[in-house]
Formats: C-alpha cells, sequence, structure tokens
C-alpha cells in the first residue's frame, strides 16, 4: 500500500528585492518513492510547472544552504519577519526564486517523516520494480 503526504502551501514567486507574486505550490510524497518530493505550482487552478527533486534538499534547507545544479534551497530570515524557506530552480535558459513559510514546510516534512522515516529510505524503495520500469523505458 502506497502512503502519501499532500498539502498545497502558499508560495512567493520573487520577482525581486521587494516585490513577489502570491503562487500555490502543491507538494507530494509517496512512500514507494521515498526519496523524492514532487511540487506542482498551481496558476488558476492548473498545474503550469512540476518539479520533483530529493526530500533531503527541503530537509536540510530548513537549517542551511543545500543543493548545487538545478535546485537550491535554503532558510532565510529578514527582520520583523517570520523564517521562510527559498527555492532558486533553474533550467538551462531560467531560474526563478520561491518562498514558503519556514513552519508551514516543516509541518508537511513532519508529515513525510512520519510516513518514512528520514534515513531509512532504502526500507521502502522497491528497487526491482524501479529497475524493471527503468530497462522497459517507462521512467
Amino acid at each position: 500500500m502506497v502512503s502519501t503526504a499532500k498539502r498545497t502551501l502558499e508560495m512567493r514567486l520573487l520577482l525581486g528585492p521587494d516585490d513577489a507574486v502570491t503562487v500555490a505550490g502543491r507538494f507530494g510524497y509517496r512512500s514507494d518513492r521515498p526519496y523524492e518530493v514532487e511540487v506542482a505550482f498551481l496558476s488558476r487552478g492548473r498545474t503550469v510547472s512540476t518539479w520533483r527533486f530529493a526530500r533531503d534538499l527541503l530537509l536540510e534547507g530548513l537549517s542551511g544552504e543545500v543543493g548545487e545544479g538545478d535546485v537550491r534551497v535554503w532558510s532565510f530570515r529578514r527582520p520583523g519577519d517570520v523564517r521562510r524557506v527559498h527555492m532558486e530552480l533553474s533550467t538551462g535558459d531560467s531560474v526563478c526564486e520561491l518562498s514558503v513559510r519556514a513552519s508551514e514546510l516543516t509541518a508537511w516534512l513532519e508529515q513525510t517523516a512520519a510516513i518514512v522515516p528520514p534515513g531509512r529510505e532504502d526500507r521502502f524503495l522497491d528497487m526491482d520494480t524501479h529497475l524493471a520500469r527503468l530497462l522497459a523505458g517507462k521512467c
């Protein structure tokens, strides 16, 4: 049986130092894919982009800067504001930076940890199934 944790969080798409647009990020986690999270960015109720990356990036990004390449994550707090977690997502052509309240992200990550404790992902991974999908070209 696959267990899931899903939550839609309000995020800010950062356009400049003091300019941001609110977007919805639907965060998803599945026990049969224990190392990854999925974030679908929504506009007017439709998914406009979906990113998959390591759950560890979010966990480690709560307390420090982590990531190289396409996904970077770090915690940040402006004086007088709540702590936020920033995510920088980049492709070959563009870079975007988003932020989410650290408390909301932490609550969702706690849900994922209740499903698959961090550091125990290998016990939930069905390597034979994933290898068969890879060899069949279905990944």
